[in-house]
């Protein structure tokens, strides 16, 4: 059986807010029955998460408090993209803004969709190197510590379940089988 895409037949806002626009569609299905699911808005813009590595060989990861779960909570730098901003020009952004370095050298390496049974968003995996200190003006609300740790030290906290950001399991999952497949 070969699997065939849904139609959408209605699309109805739901709620609106800066942060978030809820929709319910009304879709039909390869069957031909309908169904309303709620989504959010198509997204105009991804984001980035940033593998920042150091002349060690170092990770930088961050700690951050993360208002929903109430929980101060291990990061990788990155966020979103500004509408038609370059993904190397978002992450060298977004890891100057939240960590006071710039990078030399940027790799894309892949990307993945952040909650694809609720949105279109991507996040890309951008891997940053050469990196100096130089720092941006940070966004409103974000108060930051940056840890460099060597990828068994956060092998080791994601092995004792210290991680539970899943971008920050993604993106490092990502860049390890990617790594692989290089050696």
């Amino acid at each position: 059986m070969a699997i065939e895409k849904w139609t959408t037949k209605q699309r109805k806002v739901i709620f609106e807010h800066p942060r978030i626009t809820l929709l319910e569609d009304v879709v039909s299905l390869p069957d031909g029955t309908t169904m309303t699911y709620l989504r959010t808005a198509p997204s105009t813009a991804d984001s980035v998460a940033v593998i920042a590595i150091n002349e060690k060989g170092e990770l930088l990861i961050q700690r951050e408090y993360s208002y929903p779960p109430d929980e101060i909570m291990w990061q990788l730098p990155g966020g979103g993209m500004e509408p038609g901003e370059d993904i190397v020009t978002a992450a060298k952004r977004e890891l100057s803004e939240e960590s006071g370095y710039s990078a030399q050298h940027c790799h894309i390496i892949g990307a993945y969709h952040t909650a694809n049974r609720l949105s279109n968003q991507k996040q890309h995996v951008v891997v940053c190197t050469g990196l100096i200190e130089r720092k941006a003006q940070a966004d409103l609300g974000e108060f930051i510590e940056n840890h460099w740790l060597s990828k068994a030290a956060v092998d080791r906290k994601i092995a004792k379940g210290e991680v539970t950001n899943m971008n920050m399991l993604a993106a490092l999952n990502l860049w390890e089988h990617i790594s692989d497949m290089d050696g």
